[in-house]
């Protein structure tokens, strides 16, 4: 198997956190090295983002969200070594835009507590997944297949590191496409509730590809995000 194709020519690339809350404590932090939180303050509930553009990049940028039990790592490397989606679509001359949602993966800095077990429960993801009821796969699933596959697969899995929150996350996902200027969303699962309250907060949002979208919840009152520069800061 082919695993890499011509070199890709980047202009520029780099990572920022998208949202977030800020915790303070109140009181004073007077002694250094306190472990009191007295005076201090947290930074959390925020996506981190990771971004590339390419040379003589077109007008749209690509932005990814992940679903459930997933992180943005989804979205760069297929199990089984081929380019992900990242680098297809970086080879077309988007500018690519991957997110780790707020609490899980490499923005793990949540405002609330949760508890993270090692549980035994990749079965369980097999049939949520739907490849298959486990261990048997469905007649033509696509996933790839092999025991290095499956431990590349089963290793991108992460845990939440507090309980999903839409609202923060489309928060995150608004924030992002400030930064990214015209924004195609690209959701899958879980991440498809986040993506549509996104889109209602920000203008930058112009189209959305959601990939079997997860709908569990109400659409909140929202305000209709007013016209935004579509320019990229970047």
């Amino acid at each position: 198997m082919k695993l890499f194709r011509k070199p890709l020519l980047i202009e520029a690339q780099g990572s920022f956190a998208a949202g977030g809350t800020v915790i303070r404590e109140k009181g004073t932090y007077e002694e250094a090295h306190a472990l009191s939180p007295e005076g201090q303050e947290k930074h959390v509930d925020h996506g981190y983002v990771f971004y590339q553009i390419p040379a003589d990049a077109r007008k749209d940028a690509l932005l990814f969200l992940h679903g459930a039990g997933q992180s943005g790592a989804c979205w760069e490397t297929a199990p089984d070594g081929r380019e992900g989606f990242q680098t297809l679509f970086l080879r077309k001359g988007y500018k690519v835009y991957i997110m780790d949602q707020p609490r899980r993966g490499r923005a793990g800095s949540g405002g609330v507590e949760g508890k993270v077990t090692p549980a035994a429960d990749e079965a369980l993801w097999f049939d949520i997944f739907r490849f298959g009821h486990y261990p048997h796969y469905f007649e033509n699933v696509q996933i790839p297949r092999g025991e290095e596959a499956e431990n590349q697969f089963w290793r991108k899995v992460t845990p939440n590191t507090g309980a999903f929150d839409p609202k923060l996350t489309a928060t995150a996902l608004a924030d992002a496409a400030g930064r990214a200027g015209h924004t195609i969303l690209v959701t899958h699962s879980q991440g498809g509730s986040p993506g549509w309250l996104a889109a209602m907060k920000s203008a930058n949002i112009k189209a959305i590809i959601a990939l079997e979208p997860g709908v569990g919840f109400v659409f909140p009152e929202a305000e209709v995000a007013p016209p935004m520069d579509s320019s990229s800061h970047f």
